[in-house]
């Protein structure tokens, strides 16, 4: 449902109403901030399926926030993971390795959406983002919406609106990186003749690698390199061109008769010097723009989301100092640009000639060593993220195993406890935590807990990393990732306890409200 901009309040307002954006206000209402989002198009993504590969970390993430049986259900399965469309199997190496996924933007889309206006997120769509004033106390946000224009103010601003990102350009932030050399067509079509029936991944000299795979009943995706650049990368993809670039490329249009959604990508590559300037933060594709080989966009601009999110509602809402959210641009530039390094090496993997063929099958082989497929399948899928927290444990700063607990209230897995995007510090047994955790207890969930059988025996296993020593407590951020443990058998380090709890919540208080899974306590 629209809204009336100029009567709207926001403690932030969000620029782009695309996954990132969607994901981010549903993030920030789960923390209790008032949010509206900004959004230019008249409604959301309709049928297009843009980005449809979710990896096996950002279906933790859903699964964190309740929503993985929905996304299963709408979903298809991956059964491994593609380098540059060579396939990898990292559960033949690992057993435990989870699943990616295959599911059009506009589902994810449309999921993102439901779960945002359900915890009340407010968007103005037909509303663009004209200008900004920023000073001490907020940011004052220009737009022209069905009214005409108007404006809002906000305590921060984030922009998730897109490789064009007008947040962006009114901050001034560099944008640097690689002007493209090699072009390419993606759509959905309709095809009256599609290869072998359901479509297929191939390759030739002329173009290298192309993809026309099923997408939905009736429907194509097709990818395929453009043997000459367009004549204007700014113009719309029409029926025509495709025709044309399918012709040239394939020798055969396959009898395209019908194109829902069609767009230009190519091989740039660019990423933001800053991700916050101030009261202004870029996420997803505003701050990261990259070739869309080895689908890493949309799951790069969910995973800021998740990141920022809870920061900010930690800020606004739970005493934590402005400093935190400087943890934002400290703990992502440098995952996006190893992705983007990655996805360089995938596009040029795809691109025709004989001396890429040759590569193509050096690497094809490297990729059945077990330590190779899952160094790559790792990074593809980001389970092997870990941010530099500390050395003290292996788990600090990787993402929290899911294990199965057991506690007064009932079972319950560790993903069930994160769904309202609150700190969880779950106790194993360990000595001397009450105490040290009683100035907090009113921004952590507490829970105690005993572990499940197959976690109960003294090792835990994550894909990627392999077997890690259990431990008898551990304090896990929103985001799912672990920011402080407690070896087992060993006296709590109250030092390294109050550190991280200050670290990540702000300030200790003296009178607080503790808060036990499933039960209030007043301390």
């Amino acid at each position: 449902m629209n809204i009336d901009i100029s009567t709207a309040r926001a403690r932030v307002v969000i620029a782009g109403a695309g996954p990132t954006g969607l994901m981010l206000a549903a993030e920030l209402r789960l923390g209790g901030i008032e949010v509206v989002v900004v959004e230019c198009r008249p409604a959301g993504t309709v049928g297009e399926s843009r980005a449809p590969g979710i990896n096996a970390r950002s279906l933790e993430i859903f699964a964190q926030r309740g929503l993985a049986e929905e996304f299963g259900s709408r979903g298809k399965t991956l059964p491994g993971v593609l380098f540059s469309g060579l396939p990898m199997a990292p559960h033949r190496f690992d057993p435990d390795w989870p699943a990616a996924l295959i599911l059009p933007q506009h589902q994810t889309e449309r999921i993102l959406a439901a779960r945002a206006a359900e915890l009340g997120v407010r968007i103005a769509w037909s509303t663009a983002v004209t200008g900004l004033r920023e000073d001490d106390d907020g940011v004052e946000v220009l737009l022209d919406g069905p009214a005409g224009p108007a404006s809002i103010r906000a305590d921060y601003l984030v922009g998730c609106d897109g490789g064009h990102s007008v947040v962006r350009k009114l901050c001034g932030i560099p944008f640097p990186g690689d002007e493209p050399v090699s072009f390419w067509v993606v759509g959905d079509v309709r095809l009256d003749s599609p290869p072998d029936g359901n479509g297929v991944f191939g390759r030739n000299e002329r173009i290298g690698t192309y993809q026309i795979s099923r997408a939905e009943p009736e429907w194509f995706r097709l990818s395929l390199m453009r043997a000459t650049p367009p004549a204007d990368r700014s113009a719309p993809v029409t029926l025509d061109e495709l025709r044309e670039v399918m012709r040239d490329g394939l020798g055969t249009d396959h009898g395209l008769r019908e194109a829902r959604w069609a767009s230009h990508f190519s091989d740039g590559f660019r990423q933001v010097t800053e991700y916050r300037r101030g009261r202004v933060f870029l996420a997803g594709d505003a701050a990261h723009t990259h070739s869309p080989i080895g689908g890493q966009g949309l799951n790069l601009g969910i995973q800021d989301a998740v990141n920022l999110g809870w920061k900010l509602a930690a800020v606004l809402g739970r005493g934590a100092d402005d400093s935190l959210l400087d943890t934002y641009h400290a703990e992502r530039h440098p995952i996006a640009a190893a992705v983007l390094r990655l996805t360089k090496a995938q596009t040029a993997l795809i691109k025709p000639g004989t001396q890429n063929d040759a590569l193509r099958d050096v690497v094809a082989d490297m990729l059945t060593v077990p330590e190779v497929c899952l160094r790559l399948s790792g990074i593809l899928s980001r389970l092997d993220l870990r941010y530099p927290l500390g050395e003290a444990h292996p788990l600090l700063g990787r993402r929290a195993p899911d294990l199965a607990l057991t506690t007064d209230n009932g079972d319950a897995h560790l993903f069930d406890l994160l769904r309202r995007a609150r700190p969880v510090l779950i106790d194993l047994g360990a000595d001397g935590l009450s105490e040290a955790f009683a100035p907090w207890a009113d921004r952590v969930d507490l829970v105690d807990a005993r572990l499940g059988l197959a976690e109960s025996r003294g090792r835990w296993h994550l894909p990627v990393f392999g077997d890690v020593s259990a431990v008898d407590a551990l304090l896990v951020r929103p985001d799912g990732y672990v920011a402080w443990v407690n070896p087992a058998a060993r006296p709590v380090n109250r030092d390294d306890l109050v550190g991280a709890l200050a670290r990540w919540l702000g300030a200790a208080r003296t009178c607080y409200a503790a808060t036990t899974f499933g039960t209030a306590v007043r301390g």
